[in-house]
């Protein structure tokens, strides 16, 4: 019975499906679309960067090679070329032969004023796949002074580097391209589970109401708890009006009803008199039912109006497109890292089962693998602090308790845990509010206001400035709590202050900014603490906001 009622349900899913609508303008397609196109450019973006750091990387480790020959051959070259012992410098040359990716050496002799002389010994040959070439001065020392006395020249091939960079961007490139996919995917899985399967039976259902199902009222198959989404609004707008085009059908009916009784009564009666109050009385029932008609299209119009509004949840593509555009930046970062880490923990691992391990290797090594490490604990926790921050747009979704607590002890509080922060930046936040406050509220919801108050002055407000002040004043009256809070820093400009509460607004993009802090203090204020908040800015002189929160007890 189980397995037969799984199977139903899945045969309903995929009959409203969009995999089962060959349209290609729906909602999804176009949702779909626009997340794969902007990941894909990222990923095509974060691949160049790999590659150029991965050849960067390979370079330098080429320059260390040259270093290490240098080192390992100076002494028996110098005294090789003292002694004019052509024979022992061929052979030390060819040994250097055989190191990896070294194609082509050459020795020559130095004559006076430290000028290339005639070449002593020459092995290899360079090809056309590209190389790196560095000629290294042969020292002796003579009466204790250092003299040229001849040059090593030394020629790497860039063949392998070009090599293992070929194989690099393919595996990241199919990686993150499937990554992209498999998230696209399941964006629009979500976003069809959410919103486009219950649109599509609401419009087969509207397209199939006719004068006989009237009575018929659409319900949807989805767990919703107080009803109040966008979803919920527009299925009763639907039935709504089905109920009102049923009394308004009713009312004509009346109407109709109404009008051949008067042209009866009109035959039957032959007084005049008693036929104008019969009609005087039809016109007032006539009025009435008039009055009922403009009342059910004054029904109509608030219908139409919420169908208006429904129409907002268009927004749900833009806000999933601005959270891929968030959260892809940390997290490939993140994996990029971690192939790194891989990529090196390999190579050492493999010197150390060649016996070639040295100091050198292991002190690169632990160095590129804890700055790694670094970068990835500082992008692994910007992406949960976006995504801490993302949840809290939502005020419902913000339990706290209401406690009775003091203002000003509160903002005391608040201030400490925050102190290291501040002194980095020498800035000075002054508390003036009014002692014995008390208020029954949200204590929890006043952190996160005036600590994101605060993080936002440090980021935009005093940004390259050496300090600043920070004054935040409080009084109680009339059963409300008047809050102030107002920095000395460069201030915001018409446009910005116009668009400061809006969600991922932000001027600091390119810096980490998400453009959530400020649209949820707006949300907490006016919906969790039921105030009003105002903002006020001119560019140099500073921003003030200021509050207005009731006493939720009194």
């Amino acid at each position: 019975m189980y397995l037969n009622h799984m199977l139903d349900e899945f045969r309903e899913f995929y009959k409203i499906s969009l995999f089962s609508r060959k349209k290609s303008n729906s909602i999804g397609t176009s949702l779909l679309v626009a997340v794969l196109a902007v990941s894909s450019l990222f990923v095509v973006f974060q691949t160049l960067v790999q590659l150029n750091n991965d050849y960067q990387l390979g370079l330098s480790e080429i320059d260390r090679r040259f270093e290490q020959i240098n080192l390992s051959y100076q002494g028996g070259l110098s005294r090789s070329i003292w002694e004019v012992n052509n024979s022992q410098i061929e052979s030390t040359i060819e040994g250097m032969l055989q190191l990896p990716d070294v194609v082509k050496v050459i020795v020559t002799e130095s004559v006076s004023n430290e000028e290339q002389g005639p070449i002593l010994a020459q092995v290899g040959s360079v090809s056309d796949a590209g190389f790196r070439q560095k000629i290294m001065p042969i020292m002796i020392e003579s009466r204790g002074q250092q003299v040229q006395i001849g040059a090593l020249d030394v020629v790497i091939s860039l063949e392998n580097l070009y090599q293992e960079l070929y194989g690099t961007v393919i595996f990241v490139l199919i990686f993150q391209l499937i990554k992209t996919f498999l998230m696209s995917a399941f964006i629009l899985a979500i976003f069809h589970f959410l919103v486009t399967r219950h649109l599509v039976i609401m419009a087969e259902f509207a397209s199939d109401t006719s004068v006989n199902n009237l009575d018929e009222a659409l319900v949807l198959k989805r767990k919703v708890n107080d009803g109040s989404d966008e979803i919920s609004m527009m299925l009763k707008a639907i039935n709504d009006t089905k109920n009102n085009l049923k009394k308004l059908i009713e009312t004509s009916d009346a109407s109709v009803k109404m009008q051949l009784e008067i042209v009866q009564r009109e035959q039957k009666e032959q007084s005049y008199k008693v036929f104008q109050k019969e009609i005087e009385a039809k016109n007032q029932k006539l009025a009435d039912s008039n009055s009922e008609l403009e009342s059910t299209i004054q029904a109509l119009k608030n219908t139409q109006d919420k169908l208006v509004n429904s129409e907002k949840m268009a927004a749900l593509g833009g806000m999933v497109q601005g959270v891929a555009h968030e959260l892809n930046t940390p997290i490939g970062l993140s994996i990029t890292g971690a192939s790194h880490i891989q990529n090196d923990t390999n190579k050492i691992i493999k010197l150390l089962c060649e016996n070639k391990m040295k100091k050198s290797n292991l002190d690169d090594y632990l160095e590129e693998t804890s700055n790694l490490t670094k970068s990835i604990c500082i992008s692994l926790d910007k992406a949960a602090n976006l995504i801490r921050s993302f949840k809290l747009v939502s005020v419902e979704q913000h339990e706290e308790l209401q406690q009775n607590f003091d203002v000003r002890d509160n903002l005391t509080d608040i201030l400490y845990s925050i102190e290291p922060s501040l002194k980095e930046k020498n800035i000075v936040i002054i508390n003036e509010i009014d002692e014995g406050i008390r208020l029954c509220s949200f204590p929890g919801v006043f952190y996160q206001i005036h600590t994101n108050l605060i993080n936002n002055a440090l980021l935009h407000a005093f940004e390259d400035r050496e300090s600043g002040v920070i004054t935040i004043t409080g009084s109680y009256r009339d059963n409300k709590l008047y809050l102030s809070f107002k920095d000395d820093g460069n201030g915001m400009n018409a446009e910005v202050l116009k668009k400061v509460f809006d969600p991922f607004f932000t001027t600091k993009r390119a810096n980490g900014g998400t453009g959530l802090g400020m649209n949820i203090i707006y949300n907490l204020v006016n919906d969790k603490l039921l105030g009003v908040v105002d903002v006020e800015s001119s560019v140099g002189e500073g921003t003030t906001f200021s509050f207005s929160i009731p006493n939720l007890f009194e």
